[in-house]
């Protein structure tokens, strides 16, 4: 909650023209209470940041088994859908705030880049090993990264949309594990020499537990 009202601060004031004080009032805190919390304003920023970072902390959970590059990418691709799903902050809102302030979210797009090249990096091995159809890697990682945070978007206005809704755009009420599935089936599929290895993929990365920390805190390995 406080991070996602922060997140909503900074793309409103800016980061430096947003106050702890500012942030305790809109998160309905005294502001001692956030001080408990967040004893400094940077330790909040480091908080919004956790959107990318999370997903690197599984990334280094996924070097220590010796799993197929598929099995890897599509254990990745359902982590970071899942965890952006349920992360207390719109990728989106911070991917435009660091977008209009690069000094402050310079850790942001270092984040990022780093999360890209990994996924780059499991497509090259897929595609060296035979396992993965010859891709654009660079093209092929960004592609599904969007994927997983477009997908967050649906998640996060799906209260909006129930089929009980006013709104002429309606959809179902699809958890969020319903989501990754969803998105690592499809990815991983269209990315296979062989499209039916997916079901022994899915079996395979069933045997572990690939849920993220609450409240996007670090993920222990």
């Amino acid at each position: 909650m406080i991070v996602a009202v922060a997140a909503r601060l900074f793309a409103e004031k800016g980061y430096s023209g947003t106050t702890m004080t500012a942030i305790a009032r809109a998160a309905g805190l005294k502001q001692q209470s956030l001080y408990y919390w967040f004893p400094r304003k940077e330790q909040v920023l480091q908080a919004t940041l956790a959107v990318n970072r999370v997903s690197l902390d599984f990334i280094d959970r996924l070097q220590s088994v010796p799993d197929s590059p598929a099995l890897k990418l599509y254990r990745l691709v359902r982590y970071d859908t899942l965890q952006l799903c349920l992360s207390p902050v719109d990728f989106n809102e911070i991917e435009q705030l660091a977008a209009k302030q690069p000094d402050d979210f310079a850790g942001f797009w270092r984040d990022y880049d780093r999360l890209v090249r990994w996924v780059v990096a499991f497509i090259e091995d897929g595609v060296a090993q035979g396992q993965l159809l010859p891709v654009d890697v660079e093209l092929t990682a960004l592609g599904l990264l969007t994927f997983d945070e477009g997908m967050q978007k649906r998640f996060r206005h799906r209260a909006q949309h129930r089929l009980d809704s006013e709104i002429p755009f309606r959809y179902g009420d699809y958890s969020a594990v319903d989501y990754a599935d969803f998105v690592a089936v499809t990815s991983i599929r269209s990315l296979l020499a062989q499209p039916g290895e997916v079901r022994t993929i899915q079996q395979q990365a069933a045997r572990y537990e690939d849920s993220p920390p609450p409240d996007g805190r670090r993920a222990e390995a």
